[in-house]
């Protein structure tokens, strides 16, 4: 996902500007803060960016505040290693827990639901990729997970290592959104995966990558996502057995992981009720038709893909995943016809559509021709096939906009949801996931005609996200 620590920041900024107004009595100090704030990131957009306009040297109890506050809009996570689990440089894989333990929870049933959500990031097959050398076409957190992973203060403070953005990805995860943009899973139990395996949590293969200039020794690069999943999904079975409701989300890598580990959990934790976001990864239909084709048999030798359909197959004995991942989507609404089982994207997707095919039919997405002929030709077509066999499954539903200026139109569900609303119907991602998805209405699917009128949606943050882009 195309520069994940940039892209959040607009979220970040604003739980800020919203917890200065409670730390301290002078509003204008809190603009002058803000103003700073915004300048030190629009400057320098990365870790460390921002330093606060000399809230490093502030008291450390208003510090503490400042945490408490930024918790209660985010929420707090613990850190839990998985044992046996690694990270492709062979550091300790850990998850992080936010539970909703407290009696209000108990009393309000949150506590007796789950949110899986699995982490974005690119993906990476050669040494280019897995050193990061290829930039956004690279793979997220090659080099390990820090414990305070989850920790956006620590992002933004240039004087402590570690810490990502991540807490603030999307409204789906977040305990308080800023903007009000909250969906039932707010107030959920909620496990954070996170992504460092470069496979779309797909894989279990330990590949050596050479240098093709020869300037630099070779890496060795594990691609386990699928065998860290098994230990992760050991531990939720031991922690969140039998959940009223669970739904497993995510975005980009993220989201190809939720929809191909859908199963694996949903069998393991037996929830009363299930549901699927696959949020931009879409694994689609590909034989014979499908332009996604390619990329299927790259990644099925690099990353050894075969251990997870080996065992995913006998679960699914009408549907030959083998020979069509793409097939994946069929396979659950078969086995799983009560769950509610749906993807998004947008139409004008011009980040994971030119991981899905620039490389594999020689185009150069810095051509505009070449980028739009993907877009609107192999992605178009792609999202079609995909249409008609999710149209035969009655518990299989797509949410499908036009267009959005932040992030090249990927992942709907990041930041918040403006922007995602289908034409004029008023019916936002937020809207699907809480009355369709998570909801009684009758599931059904939306998909949003050519509407160049997108372009001219727009806030503030919608413009912060754009410049620090």
């Amino acid at each position: 996902m195309k520069d994940v620590k940039r892209i959040w920041l607009g979220g970040i900024v604003l739980a800020l500007s919203v917890t200065s107004f409670y730390c301290s009595p002078d509003q204008n100090t809190n603009n002058t803060q803000d103003l700073a704030l915004l300048g030190g990131l629009l400057e320098t957009p990365e870790k460390g960016a921002g330093n606060l306009a000399g809230l490093d040297n502030a008291d450390p109890k208003a510090q503490n505040v400042l945490d408490d506050l930024t918790s209660v809009v985010y929420g707090s996570y613990d850190v839990v290693y998985i044992p046996g689990a690694v990270c492709s440089n062979g550091t300790p894989y850990k998850i992080f827990v936010d539970r909703a333990d407290g009696i209000l929870d108990w009393i309000l049933g949150y506590s007796s639901r789950l949110l899986v959500y699995l982490e974005p990031g690119g993906a990476c097959w050669d040494y280019e990729s897995c050193t990061g050398q290829t930039g956004i076409r690279g793979a997220a957190n090659p080099n390990g997970i820090p414990d305070n992973h989850m920790n956006f203060g620590a992002f933004i403070d240039p004087n402590v290592p570690g810490g990502s953005p991540n807490a603030v990805i999307s409204p789906i995860i977040l305990r308080n959104h800023p903007t009000g943009q909250n969906v039932k899973t707010s107030n959920w139990n909620k496990v954070f995966l996170p992504y460092c395996t470069g496979d779309v949590y797909a894989g279990n293969k330990v590949a050596t990558y050479s240098d093709p200039t020869g300037q630099n020794p070779p890496i060795t690069y594990r691609h386990v996502g699928a065998k860290n999943m098994e230990l992760v999904i050991n531990w939720l079975k031991n922690n969140f057995n039998k959940p009223k409701e669970m739904l497993v989300s995510g975005c980009s890598a993220g989201g190809a992981g939720s929809l191909i580990n859908y199963h694996f959990i949903r069998k393991a934790l037996s929830p009363s009720k299930s549901y699927l976001l696959n949020d931009s990864g879409p694994i689609f239909p590909a034989p014979g038709f499908g332009n996604q084709w390619p990329l299927h048999q790259k990644i099925k030798d690099a990353w050894n893909t075969e251990y997870f359909i080996s065992k995913a197959q006998p679960d699914f004995p009408s549907i030959d995943i083998r020979a069509d991942y793409g097939k994946i989507s069929e396979a659950l609404a078969q086995k799983y016809p009560s769950d509610k089982l749906a993807i998004t994207l947008f139409r004008r997707d011009a980040n994971y559509s030119m991981y899905s095919y620039a490389r594999f039919y020689g185009l150069d997405e810095n051509n505009p021709a070449d980028k739009e002929y993907i877009i609107s030709t192999l992605w178009g077509q792609d999202i079609e096939n995909l249409k008609a066999q999710y149209d035969r499954y009655p518990n299989l539903e797509y949410f499908i906009p036009y267009y959005r200026s932040i992030n090249d139109s990927h992942c709907t569900s990041i930041v918040e949801f403006t922007g995602t609303e289908i034409e004029n119907t008023g019916i936002t991602l937020g809207t699907f996931i809480n009355d369709y998805l998570l909801g009684s209405s009758t599931f059904r699917s939306f998909f949003e005609s050519v509407n160049p009128n997108d372009a001219n949606v727009t806030n503030f943050w919608f413009a912060l996200v754009n410049l620090l882009l």
